[in-house]
Order: structure tokens, then sequence, then C-alpha cells
């Protein structure tokens, strides 16, 4: 959820796209020692341990995660606003108008996928929120050369690409689209559209009879010359009208009132 509250980032070997998986091994929360006694952080049990980043957690095993925050050196943030802007309660966990959010583990919906572009983690938590309310399966757009850590410098980046319509190769494949009739697409809104690697992706694959269901997150801008960008891109596709999703606790409505979920 978030570079990276669903980059959603697992530690060094353990590293995954905030599809965030539940946590499968022997893994446990722990305190540290004075004068940290009362901080928490998760200790994997192979030497790794989650940091820098949002992690779903079931460590209770009670077949719920929920979405916790780690600074860069493991420990948990509490009762505060992460630095990304979203806000945790006293034990950690991720909240939405003081609602915890939640991540019950559910075979995907064989005909429907997720596929979204994340720079910081916000797009890819509105896509782990779809992923909870659908089941859908899903898949990260990666640039093969990762964009800067610099805000500045992939803002120049960006306005490069988009000026020459570059296409910039992706590392990512889907080898069985031909599966899956309803598509949903995230990505930020970078000046006013999607980012170029999202065009990269489309555009190597035949959308012919699918539906294609635009989500998008940003400051001010909406949804719509992204969503005619996409349609450009996706020649003889149904893409419905886009939805900017920044708030995640609005996304059930969304789907509901799209008919996409009952």
């Amino acid at each position: 959820m978030k570079q990276t509250k669903c980059v959603f980032l697992l530690a060094l070997s353990l590293l995954m796209s905030l599809t965030l998986g539940m946590v499968t091994f022997a893994a446990e929360w722990k305190t540290g020692a004075e004068p940290n006694q009362n901080r928490w952080w998760y200790d994997y049990q192979d030497g790794t341990y989650a940091r820098d980043g949002w992690f779903w957690l079931d460590g209770n095993q009670d077949g719920t995660a929920e979405c916790y925050y780690f600074d860069s050196e493991g420990w948990m943030l509490a009762n505060t606003t992460t630095p990304d802007g979203y806000q945790v309660n006293e034990n950690g966990a991720w909240v939405e108008n003081g609602v915890v959010m939640t991540q019950i583990p559910e075979p995907a919906q064989g005909n429907q996928l997720i596929v979204y572009f994340s720079r910081t983690g916000t797009t890819e938590r509105a896509a782990q929120r779809i992923h909870q309310l659908t089941g859908a399966a899903m898949v990260k757009i990666q640039a093969a050369e990762d964009y800067p850590s610099s805000y500045d410098a992939t803002l120049s980046r960006a306005q490069r690409e988009l000026d020459s319509r570059a296409r910039p190769a992706v590392t990512t494949v889907v080898d069985n689209m031909e599966q899956y009739s309803v598509i949903y697409v995230g990505y930020p809104i970078w000046f006013g559209t999607a980012p170029m690697p999202v065009f990269t992706f489309l555009e190597n694959y035949d959308w012919n009879g699918k539906t294609i269901v635009p989500f998008c997150t940003s400051g001010s801008s909406g949804a719509a010359a992204s969503v005619q960008d996409i349609r450009r891109s996706c020649p003889n596709s149904n893409v419905i009208e886009g939805q900017r999703v920044n708030d995640v606790s609005g996304i059930e409505g969304w789907l509901a009132g799209a008919g996409l979920i009952r």
C-alpha cells in the first residue's frame, strides 16, 4: 500500500507488491529493547523484517489481515499520520474514517484482472481495495527503468515522456490475457493523463470485446482526459467512465453504483 496502506513492500527477499500477500510462515510481532520497549516490529524469522512501507499482516492468525506502516528502521507507526498521509490507529492498523481496513484472501474471480501503475503506493492501495471487494487477480505495471526516487526528477522524466508520446519499456507480461473480460486499470495522473508505461502495457494486448474500468489517483485532476487516451490505446473495447479514488473508503460505493459488485 503506499511505497511503498495498500508499494506495498515485503522486506528484502520477501519483496512483494501491495498485492501484499499473507505471510504464511512463523513470523511474529516483537517489541524492542530499551529504550524502545514500547515499540513494535515484525520479524519474519528468516533474518528479514518488515520495514520502509506498508504491509498486510495477519499477526494474530485469525484469517484477516490489517495493514501496517513500518519506518526505515522497521518500527511500526501507531496513532499517527503516516509519511504518505494516511491514518493508523493506536494498534498501528490503517483506518479510514475510524474503520480498520482489512483484507481477507479469497480466490480471484477468473474473468477479472486489476492492472495498475504506482510509484508512491497510493494507487496500489486503491488497487488492493478493489481486489478485496472483487476478488480480481492483480498485476503491477513495472517500468523496465525505475523512476527516480526524487519527485522533481520523476516529474522531469514524465514530462519528457509525455511530450514525445514515448512508450517506455515495461517488464510486466500477462500471458493469459484472453481469459479476462473485465480489466481494472489504475494509475496516478501525471500531467493530466496516465503515465506513459501504462500505455506501453495497454498497447501490447488485444482488447477487443473487453470491458476496461479505469481508476486513478490525483491531487486535483480528474480521470476524463486519461480515459480518452485509454480509449485510443484500446480500440474495440468498452472503456467505462473513469473514477478518481483518492479516498479508498469510497471505492465500494463506486463499484456498486457501476454494477461491478453487489
